[in-house]
């Protein structure tokens, strides 16, 4: 046996620790879920006087003694042992689970006894009958006459066959009555079982003694780490409304080692699992070297030298997206609670609920990046209304009651500008070219330090409908004085370093259905004829 014990912080008496230990049941009725995580509380009545050694069995084995916590009404706890293996010997320590176990046994065989003695005069008969059989086939004849021999065979014939039809008879009721008996025989076998159960559990549970005094409600609760939820949505867009419709759900999981039978369920957006403290910062060392190339590893010489291939010249790479569920909740912190108790068993069920439907005013617009797609996607933008909530999580879109897609919903609160794609539009198709110039180059006329670069974007609604439509490209951007780069656009661009990004330019126009639209950028490059572009 392993235990774990919590310092005691009241002195027991030496009559208390000999007295008997009174056995109770406490199993879940309140599991608080987070994201990673849940607080599991189990409520016993205690009652009595002084101070006495109380035994909750069947924990989770595994469960963690520093997560433990006690609150009690009118009861207070001096200490805690979490046991991890066989009971300690408790005399008298009965609980009311054995005690019916032990009735049920005692009832299912007083019933079989009573049916098994009738099988037993069942099979007496039988032996009767078959005495009477060994008693007239044994029988000499004594008689002189043959009337007197005939007289005697034929009792003796007689006498036969009654007696054999009477073994039959009893021998057949026999085996149909101890056929009978075989489901009174198999009830009694798995009480035996469930009892032995109880008495002799086995040592994949934990169990928790506890030194209380006082009577009244004790509440005992621990956290779990193998629990939490996860966010899930629906998107549906209404456009003659003007709103996107997201259906909020969640998402919960146990591997906790028991089941949660009828608990109740509050889902909170704490992260009791998550550092508490804000990150140190380090003080910053900067030195001055003379200037020469830096080195590059293989590895990095070959990713720059692709990278620059791929794209024409070295660029920026953006910054890692953050972790899901990373961001910072201000003010109270949301919780949600389940209306009514739920069943969730321990590592084969999930449980799914929706929480609400949000209406959000938005509109909707074909957007293109022709950089890298050759046709548009349909995003709508619009405005969180008031009681938002939204974790970051993977949403589902619908359309006419059809799945055409999915996408990742960030985190998103009241009046926090929402942005989401509902999949691509086949039929609004996007070309960018670098146009044909001197020596057959594509877009590029080279001297020693010029670059001209010409990029005409073709835009073309096929899809029988009017669009709204936001073409995003890129210009160079330079931090150098003796870098030059002069652009000009046509038409000009609706918005230049969208979204903060240095260099990224948007238009916004409409577009009839068949009609076509052309964009065009032309870009000068000019740098000292003693370095090179990179």
């Amino acid at each position: 046996m392993r235990a774990l014990l919590i310092a005691l912080a009241m002195t027991t008496a030496p009559a208390a620790l000999n007295a008997q230990i009174l056995e109770l049941a406490a199993h879940p009725d309140h599991v608080t879920v987070y994201p990673q995580g849940a607080k599991v509380s189990r409520r016993v009545e205690v009652a009595g006087e002084g101070t006495r050694q109380i035994l909750i069995p069947d924990l989770p084995r595994g469960t963690d003694i520093s997560t433990l916590r006690f609150a009690g009404e009118g009861v207070q706890v001096g200490g805690a042992t979490l046991i991890d293996g066989r009971l300690p010997a408790s005399e008298g320590a009965i609980s009311p689970a054995i005690e019916a176990a032990r009735a049920e046994v005692e009832r299912l065989e007083a019933a079989l006894a009573v049916k098994e003695d009738d099988l037993r005069r069942i099979h007496a008969r039988a032996e009767a009958a078959r005495a009477q059989i060994g008693f007239w086939q044994g029988l000499e004849a004594s008689a002189e006459s043959a009337d007197q021999v005939a007289a005697l065979a034929h009792a003796v014939g007689a006498g036969t066959l009654a007696a054999t039809e009477a073994a039959i008879a009893a021998e057949a009721e026999y085996r149909a009555a101890d056929l009978a008996l075989r489901p009174d025989r198999e009830a009694l076998e798995k009480a035996r079982q469930a009892l032995a159960a109880l008495e002799h559990p086995s040592n994949d549970k934990a169990a928790l003694m506890l030194w209380v005094s006082g009577s009244g409600t004790l509440e005992i609760s621990s956290f779990v780490p193998q629990a939490g939820w996860q966010p899930s949505y629906d998107l549906r867009y209404d456009e003659a409304a003007g709103e996107l419709r997201v259906s909020q759900y969640f998402e919960l999981y146990q591997h906790s080692g028991e089941d949660w039978t009828d608990v109740a369920l509050t889902i909170s957006a704490a992260r009791p699992a998550d550092r508490a403290a804000p990150s140190e910062v380090w003080p910053r060392l900067l030195h001055a070297t003379p200037d020469r190339p830096i080195a590059l590893t293989a590895s990095k010489a070959a990713t720059r030298e692709m990278m620059a291939e791929a794209d024409g010249a070295f660029f920026e790479a953006a910054p890692a997206p953050e972790m899901i569920l990373e961001l910072k909740l201000l003010g109270e912190i949301p919780t949600f609670e389940i209306a009514q108790p739920r069943d969730l068993r321990d590592g084969v069920e999930g449980f799914r609920v929706e929480w609400q439907e949000t209406r959000v005013p938005a509109t909707m617009l074909a957007e293109v990046a022709p950089l890298y797609d050759d046709h548009a996607y349909r995003v709508i933008e619009g405005e969180a209304p008031e009681g938002t909530f939204f974790f970051p999580g993977s949403a589902m879109i619908w359309q006419d009651g059809s799945l055409i897609g999915r996408t990742d919903l960030p985190f998103v609160r009241a009046g926090d500008e929402m942005r989401v794609g509902l999949g691509p539009i086949e039929t609004l198709r996007a070309t960018r070219l670098m146009p044909e110039t001197l020596e057959g180059d594509k877009g590029v006329i080279s001297r020693s330090n010029t670059r001209r670069e010409v990029v005409e974007i073709e835009v073309s609604n096929d899809s029988g409908r009017d669009w709204a439509v936001r073409v995003i490209d890129r210009l160079p951007y330079s931090e150098q004085e003796d870098l030059t780069i002069e652009t000009t656009a046509t038409p000009a661009p609706t918005a230049r370093d969208l979204d903060d990004k240095r260099g990224v330019i948007a238009w916004e126009f409409d577009l009839a259905k068949g009609a076509a639209k052309t964009l065009r950028t032309e870009t000068e490059i000019t740098w000292p004829i003693d370095q090179i572009l990179r």
